[in-house]
């Protein structure tokens, strides 16, 4: 297979916070992973809470290849390492007297990865990290309390932006809301929505989110557009209609873990990528990737239109981190970037 890897951090020249990574153990395991940014601000060991969880993600995954045949990896038994050392090193911050912060709230990661063994390829995706197989078939757990929040974003920010509010303070206020939901006006921003707007913001978000994640049931969906995104930790690795999966240290549901197996000849590329890409490109290259964040990016910068999001880009800063590491069987020049 030959190798072409791209990462970059939502700030480009501040790659030192680069909270994303790729992991390559040669003819045995490919993965990205998305550290979960640490609201908390702390540093372990001169890491963000989500360089840390990433880290440990992969000595994990290099550790089990060493001892064990990818064919043979499941991805249950993959979890149950990874909860282990997950609490081995939440023991280790709490010796240290870093913090007594609980740990949800330190640290989470999301996981793509392709084993690869004699025959076949088995591939296990945890959170909404992705995979594409074939340039077709896409795989990720979308996370429907970020569809919902992302409508509140929107909600607030078209009603500022019809207000004349300047751009760096309507990204200040659609992020406060979006944080802390609809339920109640935050007094800092009572000149731009107070009792009266509030409301109809409300019924403007819960009818976007109704519409993306039709499934939902229409009193889960507003309760969640009050709550916003402060109430996340709610639903994290829980059996719930706005549950969603994360490698935290926590036991993650069986029905929240994709495992499945394609032959090795089945398999002409692999593209596993982070969420910081907003969709996917037709192309099957870097540069493709890249390429289809520009047009993104051109068209809608604050992520508040077709591509709505919980925060947006501004400032010479993208939205998030973004990774795409792709495998493919036939010949191609090897590009190896990481920025």
């Amino acid at each position: 297979m030959h190798l072409e890897a791209f990462t970059l951090a939502k700030n480009p020249n501040d790659a030192a916070r680069n909270e994303d990574r790729y992991v390559v153990v040669p003819g045995r395991a490919y993965a990205v992973i998305d550290g979960v940014s640490d609201k908390t601000g702390l540093r372990y060991n001169g890491l963000t809470g989500g360089q840390a969880a990433g880290q440990a993600v992969e000595e994990i995954i290099r550790e089990v290849c060493r001892i064990e045949r990818p064919e043979t990896i499941e991805a249950d038994w993959l979890s149950a390492r990874l909860q282990e050392r997950f609490r081995t090193l939440l023991d280790e911050i709490r010796a240290s007297g870093t913090s007594e912060a609980p740990p949800a709230t330190w640290f989470g990661a999301q996981l793509a990865l392709a084993l690869e063994g004699r025959t076949a390829f088995r591939f296990i995706v945890i959170g909404d990290s992705g995979l594409r197989l074939n340039g077709r078939e896409v795989f990720r757990f979308r996370q429907p309390l970020d569809d919902i929040c992302a409508a509140i974003r929107k909600a607030v920010w078209n009603h500022l932006g019809a207000r004349g509010v300047p751009a760096a303070l309507k990204n200040e206020i659609a992020r406060a809301y979006t944080v802390e939901g609809l339920a109640a006006v935050l007094p800092r921003w009572m000149d731009w929505i107070d009792e009266n707007t509030l409301p109809g913001l409300r019924q403007k978000a819960i009818a976007d989110a109704a519409r993306i994640q039709r499934k939902l049931d229409h009193a889960v969906i507003e309760k969640a557009v009050l709550g916003g995104l402060r109430e996340q930790n709610l639903y994290i690795n829980r059996i719930h209609p706005l549950g969603s999966p994360c490698i935290n240290g926590f036991p993650i549901p069986h029905e929240f873990i994709m495992q499945f197996d394609r032959n090795i000849d089945d398999v002409e590329t692999i593209e596993l990528f982070t969420d910081g890409y907003f969709g996917y490109p037709n192309g099957t290259r870097v540069a493709d990737w890249e390429e289809h964040l520009a047009r993104i990016e051109a068209v809608d910068p604050e992520k508040t239109g077709d591509y709505a999001s919980t925060k947006g880009s501004a400032n010479g800063l993208f939205t998030d981190d973004r990774t795409v590491l792709i495998l493919r069987r036939a010949f191609c020049p090897v590009e190896r970037s990481v920025v």
